[in-house]
């Protein structure tokens, strides 16, 4: 082969190169601005009339059953009084366990800082102690919080925050940064498609809330429905903050 034609072809190799790395990261970044957004299914356990424990089992269970990770908020008061709820929940990987205060009492009406911060910081270590866990992920009860939040979170050592139906936020470089979300109620949209769908193509992660007075079996075909939906990508806090939010078998509570 003359040497011309091998420099020709060296030349038209070096273009298609050229022209491969300028349009690879723009091709990538179009894929993953076209990928949707992530689903977080968020658990509350607040109220205790009910058996807890068994619904606790019966989550975990579920959840482990469809390979479906998700992340739940107990109260420390019910961590403490049915330890074997959070035991069951850590039991499996893929949940993300955090505190949502210790008696879920609304934190702007504690007008004494000293009294937030010991019902922050009682209700994390009531579900870190059922649990063996050491927890980083809060949610205030009602939504309600004031200008105290990040700092009863930062002294709480706490570094996820998702207490809004708008935002999560996460610690970073020593302050909290909002992220944007999208919430709805589980009874609302969970079984619903259509619903799911519309709230992803607001480009935003999607945070379906569930509560423990929702009956086990409607929850088991929320799951269902989500996993077997092959567009939705379900994932719980740590994946979502790309933290690690509940570090399991802690010797903090040994």
């Amino acid at each position: 082969m003359k040497l011309i034609h091998l420099g020709a072809i060296a030349t038209t190799a070096l273009v298609a190169i050229g022209v491969i790395l300028a349009i690879g990261p723009i091709y990538m970044h179009t894929l993953e601005r076209n990928k949707p957004p992530p689903i977080m299914l968020s658990f509350s356990v607040i109220d205790g009339q009910n058996d807890v424990s068994h619904w606790c089992k019966d989550l975990s269970s579920i959840l482990a059953k469809y390979n479906v990770k998700a992340t739940v908020f107990v109260t420390g008061k019910i961590a403490e009084q049915n330890p074997g709820c959070v035991a069951a929940l850590a039991a499996y990987s893929g949940i993300d366990i955090g505190s949502q205060t210790y008696s879920y009492v609304s934190l702007p009406s504690l007008k004494d800082y000293t009294k937030a911060l010991e019902e922050v910081k009682r209700g994390k270590a009531a579900v870190d102690a059922a649990g063996n866990i050491d927890s980083r992920l809060f949610r205030a009860p009602y939504g309600a919080t004031d200008q105290n939040i990040y700092s009863l979170l930062s002294s709480s050592n706490i570094a996820a925050d998702f207490s809004y139906p708008s935002q999560y936020n996460k610690l970073e470089g020593g302050q909290f940064v909002k992220y944007t979300l999208v919430s709805c109620d589980g009874s609302n949209c969970g079984e619903s498609p259509e619903k799911i769908h519309q709230l992803l193509d607001m480009h935003s992660p999607v945070m379906i809330d569930i509560d423990n007075t929702t009956d086990i079996s409607k929850i088991e075909n929320v799951v269902a429905a989500l996993k077997s939906d092959s567009n939705t990508s379900l994932v719980n806090a740590s994946e979502l903050t790309g933290l690690d939010l509940t570090v399991r078998n802690s010797s903090r509570n040994a």
